[in-house]
């Protein structure tokens, strides 16, 4: 006997078979079982409500409904078979199928799909196959012709794919690939895809395993691949080896680099790394990482026993056999409003983890570092200690590097000071110390020995705003320092006052600020004239103090209007002191934007801070050492079609003659950019540059292709007639595939030495990794190559 129901009694007959629909529903979710490989998908479909208030079960969520839809309902009770046919649709708990029939047999406990199947899963996939035969519990099962999409754009497809005891998926004449079809010509070959005779998911293990693959780039085999096997890609963290990495430099030979990543859980994992040197033997790495709910810390170790240390040109690394380091980084939360954290390092000797390229810690200048820091509202801390390493040859250039023990930043800014306005308090505390004295010629970086400093600064300000748009801001501040320095700039010689000493500078300022709106029909204008007197007595101390993060001044428009121009603690402003100049802001109707600055210091009396020479002779030759100080001027334009140009320099107070200039052009569109960049610095003989130095760096791309990018640049020293840098290149971008090629060239700027040429190659495959391989030519015929 069989049941046959239209379309127009769906509704009466699902709550009369309810246990059936139950298991019809579950045809939704036979397919996520069958290619859970992490890049298959299921199909959409728009879902028609049927009464289903009887179901009460699914493998998701149990009081979820299942809606209906078919041009026919068949119920063979002699059989024990339910057949929904023409144009079905299933929707079930975040399921949707669409298909031309399907049944369920209550006897065989099967459920089959046929013709032009498709589903879709909450997570996005869908789903293609011709036909669907599977168990009620999704243990077991077949597919014919399977085809997968993914919501990231990955594609999968399958003669057939098989299911067995619910744990193992294998899929027969299986293709992957990450690339979208052609939409001219769909039966065209992706641009690359892998081809394998079977692909086995292990559902226990998480693993994808491929056998007898090829992979095919524009649709030709290039590699043939027996076995491999990598982790499903649903699995983010899986224990297993890492892809190899295979290369040569000079001084370490040949070498061959194979890692091993051991996910422990799901917040602590660890990579151990061994590479074989033929020249230099085995480098064993360890890297120990862990993740907490309020921070997480690293521990990485390093170590090799140096078969051939003579093959190096310079000491360590021709008279160190055992060489190591010790790293470790960290940063935890300790509540909402501080942060502690470190990152340091420690290595056998100088240059070892440049030496052999030690992931993090191989450039040339490195910072160990351990900090406190908190931000609440508008208050700030930080308590750091430093040493800075340099990684080099001359041992003398490490024990002139300071050690800082610590440095102490605080502070808070207070809206509710009883006159009005805010009140400002900042802190900041220094204490280090230097083995060796650092110096060039007749500039001392840094003293031979301790150098402490204890800062107080604290301050108000409020602003005023007249009816007529005068706005006038007073402020009124006192700063006191405590000085202690204990160390030589020359061997013997403590030029430095030595000891403990104490300097006090009050001041009292007025800005006053007018802006003037001008308005047309196509535009608007701001000229908005400054000017402001700061009034401060001379130093109470005016000795030889150490020099240590004031040591760079570079006076321009940015800093026009700043109370105090030095950079550091280290220095400070004496003396009555005006600041004059002219802001400028316009907009036009069709986009274009400007801005600019123009302006001048005046140094009115006292004695002037920046024409007295400290250690570094910093505040010499930056156009502020006179009473009246250079222009400074800058201007920028810009608009919406990618445009921008901006522009800003220093000019002489009585011939205007340019002392420190710079330009800047950017323009960019769609298919085609350019920037180009000019530079000028005036000589500084007191200030350690003897010669002026003029820079020019030029680049651009086009588009030549769709895909297609050409691009260059170029850095030419025009004091010396040189060419810095170039590089030329060709890349390929679309959405699944990125390849570059590239050719640099580094030219020293003040030797005739064999310039440093490279040529780089790169593939990136969307979801499988990256090959890169660089060829150094380091004076022919030394040739260099490594693989990553």
């Amino acid at each position: 006997m069989a049941l046959y129901l239209t379309n127009n009694r769906l509704a009466h007959a699902s709550r009369a078979t309810g246990g059936l629909v139950r298991n019809l529903a579950r045809t939704a979710l036979l397919c996520s079982a069958l290619v859970a490989t992490g890049a298959v998908v299921p199909l959409p479909f728009a879902s028609v409500h049927a009464d289903a208030q009887e179901l009460r079960s699914g493998p998701r969520d149990p009081n979820a409904q299942l809606l209906l839809k078919a041009d026919e309902l068949i119920y063979n009770n002699d059989a024990e078979i339910v057949t929904a046919r023409g144009n079905v649709q299933l929707d079930y708990d975040g399921y949707n199928v669409v298909a031309d029939e399907v049944s369920y047999d209550q006897k065989t406990k099967r459920v089959r799909a046929s013709g032009r199947v498709e589903i879709l899963e909450p997570d996005g996939n869908r789903i293609f196959a011709d036909e669907v035969d599977i168990t009620d519990d999704f243990g077991d099962g077949f597919v014919n012709s399977l085809r997968v999409e993914t919501p990231d754009n990955t594609r999968f497809a399958a003669e057939s794919a098989e299911r067995f005891a619910g744990q193992k998926t294998v899929f027969n004449h299986g293709v992957y690939t990450a690339c979208e079809p052609c939409r001219d010509n769909p039966e065209k070959p992706p641009l690359w895809q892998i081809k394998a005779e079977r692909v086995i998911l292990n559902g226990v293990a998480k693993t994808v395993s491929y056998e007898n693959a090829t992979f095919e780039l524009f649709g030709r085999p290039i590699a043939y691949l027996p076995y491999f096997s990598h982790a499903d890609p649903s699995v983010k963290r899986k224990s297993g080896f890492l892809f190899p990495t295979i290369g040569h430099e000079d001084e370490l030979g040949v070498y061959y680099r194979q890692a091993y990543f051991w996910n422990v859980d799901d917040t602590r994992d660890l990579t151990v790394t061994t590479t074989a040197y033929h020249l230099q033997g085995f480098l064993t790495q360890a890297e120990w990482r862990q993740q907490f709910n309020n921070g997480y810390y690293t521990l990485q170790v390093a170590g090799i026993r140096q078969w051939a240390p003579q093959e190096f040109d310079t000491a360590p690394d021709t008279t160190t056999t055992d060489r190591g380091l010790i790293a470790t980084t960290g940063r935890f939360d300790l509540n909402p409003r501080w942060q502690v954290g470190w990152n340091l390092m420690t290595q056998s000797d100088s240059t070892f983890a440049n030496t052999y390229g030690i992931d993090g810690y191989s450039a040339i200048n490195l910072t160990n570092e351990v900090y406190l820091r908190g931000l609440n509202d508008r208050s700030y801390f930080d308590v750091s200690a430093y040493q800075f390493l340099v990684q080099g040859t001359n041992f003398q250039e490490q024990s002139q590097q300071a050690l800082v023990h610590p440095v102490v930043d605080y502070n808070y800014v207070t809206n509710h000071a009883p006159s009005g306005g805010e009140v400002h308090l900042d802190v900041n505390v220094a204490s280090l110390h230097r083995d060796d004295l650092s110096s060039v010629g007749t500039r001392t970086y840094g003293i031979d020995g301790r150098a402490n400093r204890a800062s107080v600064d604290l301050g108000w300000k409020s602003t005023w705003h007249s009816a007529s748009g005068l706005s006038l801001t007073p402020s009124l501040s006192v700063r006191g320092d405590a000085i202690y320095a204990s160390g030589e700039t020359a061997a013997g010689s403590p030029m430095v006052d030595q000891g403990t000493h104490t300097r006090f500078m009050p001041t009292a300022a007025l800005e006053a600020r007018y802006p003037i709106l001008a308005t047309t029909e196509y535009s608007s204008h701001v000229f908005e004239p400054i000017a402001q007197i700061l009034l401060r007595p001379d130093l109470a101390y005016t000795g030889i103090a150490p020099n240590e993060d004031a040591q760079s001044l570079v006076f321009d428009a940015t800093n026009l209007f700043s109370h105090d121009k030095f950079s550091g603690y280290d220095r400070i402003e004496s003396g009555v002191r005006a600041n004059v100049g002219l802001r400028y802001s316009g907009l036009l109707n069709n986009g274009i934007a400007m801005a600019g600055t123009f302006g001048q210091s005046f140094h009115l009396s006292g004695d002037n801070p920046y024409q007295q020479a400290d250690l570094v002779n910093a505040g010499v030759e930056s156009g502020l050492e006179t009473d009246r100080s250079d222009y400074v001027a800058a201007f920028s334009i810009s608009n919406t079609t990618g445009l921008s140009f901006e522009t800003k320099g220093r000019f002489d107070e009585t011939n205007f003659d340019i002392h420190r200039g710079e330009a800047q052009l950017n323009y960019s569109t769609t298919e085609w950019s350019v920037s180009g960049r000019y530079a000028y610095i005036a000589a500084q003989p007191t200030y350690g540059t003897l010669n002026d130095r003029q820079e020019i760096t030029a680049g651009g791309s086009v588009k030549l292709a769709e895909h297609w990018t050409a691009f260059g640049s170029a850095t030419f020293d025009i004091q010396n007639d040189t060419f810095v840098s170039t590089t030329a290149g060709l890349s390929y971008a679309d959405e699944c595939y990125i390849m570059s090629l590239a050719f640099s060239e580094n030219n020293s700027r003040y030797d005739t030495t064999e310039p440093d040429r490279t040529l780089r190659f790169k593939m990136s495959f969307r979801t499988l990794g990256d090959v890169e391989q660089s060829v150094n030519f380091d004076d022919v015929p030394g040739l260099q190559t490594t693989t990553e």
